[in-house]
């Protein structure tokens, strides 16, 4: 065998070597429920090491950006970004809701449901400018909507009972939040909660809740 063979050969070995190693890195590493915000700058996804889960935020580059250690969870998914992308909400076996903070690295648990059900989603939706999040929740029968604002850290009921609503979601452009009701709602034409007004249109059954910040 003449040099030039041999170095080929070292190259070849050396190149599979390398492959091989490559696989046992990434072994027992699954990703799943990868979400990219409006922007596609950023990504969430949530990451199995060694039966361990993470929450990692990546950029379009695939640098890692915030990554959240998630001891004992199961079910995780339902990655929603807030329209500032300062935020993000996930689901944990369909009944707790958490919200992570990119810039602090901190979670909190928003909202938690004392059984899973199939049949009953958080379905977690963020206002236009990122300040508001509005979910479903299943520990009140009568008004189960629900508002958070992350500037008073706390959530607010929606006085619009359940068995009105039809849909439910956030006004494209305005900071309000449109509910169109299957029946005519016999509240008052208006109404104080919280810093937020809550306006019942019966003309064309809509809700329009409008928090003041």
């Amino acid at each position: 065998m003449n040099d030039k063979s041999k170095l080929l050969v070292f190259i070849q070995l050396m190149l599979f070597h390398t492959l091989v190693n490559a696989g046992g890195v990434n072994q027992g590493v699954s990703v799943s429920n990868e979400i990219w915000n409006d922007a596609r700058a950023l990504k969430a996804q949530f990451e199995e090491r060694q039966n361990i889960n993470y929450l990692t935020i990546y950029s379009a580059e695939e640098r890692l950006v915030a990554e959240l250690l998630i001891p004992r969870s199961k079910k995780l998914a339902n990655i929603t970004w807030s329209g500032n992308d300062q935020y993000l909400t996930f689901t944990e076996d369909d009944r707790n809701l958490w919200l992570f903070n990119l810039a602090s690295g901190s979670v909190k648990l928003i909202e938690h449901k004392a059984s899973a059900s199939a049949s009953w989603k958080f379905n977690a939706q963020w206002s236009s400018d990122g300040q508001w999040l509005q979910y479903i929740t299943s520990n009140n029968e009568r008004y189960p909507v629900k508002v958070y604002s992350l500037q008073r850290k706390h959530a607010y009921h929606v006085p619009v009972a359940a068995d009105a609503i039809a849909s439910i979601r956030w006004h494209d452009h305005k900071n309000e939040l449109v509910i169109i009701t299957e029946q005519r709602a016999d509240q008052p034409a208006e109404l104080a909660i919280h810093d937020m007004t809550l306006t019942l249109r019966e003309d064309d059954q809509l809700a329009n809740v409008t928090p003041a910040l």
